[in-house]
């Protein structure tokens, strides 16, 4: 049986969690209280930040919930799994760090290894 599991996160700015998830091709909804993430399933997950099941092709959406000053990831594993985006926290990490880089004047060179791990190369401040 599927269920949301809550995944403690670095992801503390919201901006650059926002625009990670962009850079993936996903629309958020924010809400100022935590909603109701929706699932096929009868687990039960709530967050403020929420991407809807239907643009990952999954059985349940995918929330972050801010809590002590960090947003905690709040999914299905087994659904992500076998979404869209099976690599979605990989991709999601990789994206939040190169976008948090960028913030901070950074240039980004980013290359996949051969094992299929992520390196990236920041060069010197703008």
């Amino acid at each position: 049986m599927s269920h949301f599991s809550t995944i403690k996160t670095q992801y503390n700015n919201r901006k650059v969690l926002l625009q990670s998830l962009k850079n993936m091709g996903l629309k958020v909804t924010e809400h100022q209280q935590p909603v109701q993430l929706n699932t096929t399933w009868s687990s039960q997950g709530v967050a403020h930040l929420v991407v809807e099941r239907s643009q990952i092709n999954s059985s349940s959406d995918i929330g972050f919930l801010y809590e002590e000053n960090t947003y905690k990831l709040v999914c299905d594993d087994y659904d992500l799994r076998r979404s869209k985006l099976p690599n979605f926290k990989q991709e999601l990490g990789t994206n939040y760090a190169v976008a948090t880089a960028q913030r901070l004047g950074y240039r980004v060179k980013q290359q996949e290894t051969i094992n299929g791990q992520v390196q990236i190369t920041l060069r010197g401040k703008r």
